[in-house]
């Protein structure tokens, strides 16, 4: 199966909107089948030339990146830059979403020629395209009308809260000839079932197979660590996260305190720098930014517990991931039924807080609590990349099947 996948984020973007077609592309290579991942270039950087020469000259063991630079549409640029006077900023969406059906249009124009030489040389058997921006969608059926090959939806966001609600219906039509359509979690099913005619098929993203490798050691006594990870969507819960966190730590004995670190691994660190100081003289505090994954994994499968704000809006990949770990989770606010559920099937204690009271009830449980067997874990292993991306696989041969069944019927 030779695919192409459509993502607005560079793979070696340092943010997670670059991991989920990033990691299927890998895993799908993985299986056999020849992958080009196309995005947008990263800052600073040229864009792909000599594709044909590239594609033709590729070992597909792996997947074929093509970045693209975008062109022309100034008034676009100044819109991301946010350099327009409202007015106008609200004139140029309006005119884009409605002219151009997205508001990407620069990268759309600058995949023009890439989208040619990939159609030409590479000649794909189905396209998958991830909303992130309707471009991303647009570039697909751009590609897929010249190929003359189905194209299938991705929805790792929510139509409802990225779209305008002017143009929520409008633009949902317009992209309904997608074959089929995935989506994040049965979060967004249950939000996509508004706007799409298609039936939403939930592909989670994952972790790799060998985070399960190696179960995790109890956390050391030298060094006790609770780690905090992700974007803080809130502040208020910040406060109340960090609140059940002093009301924990008062309450150890003084070698413990002495011995213990919270770390933040993610983007908002002055936010968590701000929010911590109440922990000022009680614990260490240590802000590292955003970590790769292999660093962050090693820190989270040493921790007494990890921890994250819920964004109510959403549903976390971070929080699958986190369940690698084989270390207790603790969520505030409280999470969704669909996280519960998940995290259900594992060995791995997910505690679903409402309070700062119960954040310290759930640290002070996670603090002796014996490390989870994550390699004999069935529950864990279903949300590896690899068991996922055979779920994908599968419904990518389903749309194959049935577009050939069409042209034999007709």
């Amino acid at each position: 199966m030779r695919t192409v996948f459509v993502n607005h984020c560079h793979p070696a973007t340092p943010h997670v909107c670059a991991t989920r077609m990033r990691e299927f592309a890998a895993a799908l290579a993985a299986l056999g089948h020849e992958v080009v991942l196309l995005t947008e270039v990263l800052d600073g950087q040229t864009g792909s030339t000599d594709i044909g020469k590239k594609i033709r000259d590729h070992d597909f063991k792996q997947p074929l990146y093509v970045a693209i630079e975008p062109k022309r549409h100034p008034m676009i640029k100044r819109l991301r830059e946010r350099s327009l006077p409202a007015g106008l900023r609200q004139a140029v969406v309006v005119w884009h979403y409605f002219k151009h059906k997205g508001v990407f249009t620069d990268w759309r124009t600058g995949s023009q020629s890439a989208v040619q030489e990939i159609a030409e040389h590479f000649k794909p058997d189905l396209v998958w395209a991830s909303f992130g921006n309707t471009d991303c969608w647009n570039i697909a059926r751009d590609l897929a009308k010249i190929a003359a090959c189905p194209w299938v939806a991705d929805l790792k966001d929510l139509w409802s809260n990225f779209i305008p609600a002017p143009f929520q219906k409008f633009l949902s039509r317009h992209f309904d000839d997608c074959a089929a359509l995935t989506t994040f979690s049965e979060f967004h099913s249950k939000d996509a079932r508004r706007w799409f005619s298609a039936a939403p098929h939930v592909i989670y993203s994952g972790f790799p197979g060998d985070a399960l490798t190696r179960s995790p050691d109890l956390p050391s006594e030298k060094q006790r660590t609770i780690c905090l990870t992700g974007a803080i969507y809130d502040q208020v819960a910040l406060g109340n996260l960090m609140a059940g966190i002093r009301s924990w730590v008062l309450e150890l004995d003084e070698q413990t305190k002495a011995d213990l670190h919270l770390v933040y691994a993610g983007h908002d660190c002055t936010e968590v720098e701000q929010a911590a100081s109440m922990l000022a003289g009680l614990c260490k505090v240590d802000i590292k930014g955003y970590l790769p994954i292999e660093e962050l994994r090693e820190i989270q499968q040493s921790a007494i517990a990890n921890l994250y704000i819920k964004n109510d809006s959403t549903f976390h990949h971070k929080t699958i991931e986190m369940l690698s770990s084989g270390r207790p989770l603790i969520c505030y606010p409280a999470e969704t039924e669909e996280a519960i559920e998940i995290a259900g099937t594992t060995n791995v204690p997910l505690h679903s807080c409402t309070s700062p009271g119960e954040i310290a009830t759930a640290l002070q449980e996670s603090l002796n609590f014996i490390a989870v067997e994550v390699m004999n874990d069935a529950g864990l292993q279903n949300f590896t990349w690899e068991v996922q991306v055979q779920k994908l696989a599968d419904l990518f041969q389903n749309v194959l099947d049935r577009t050939e069944n069409k042209i034999h019927a007709q």
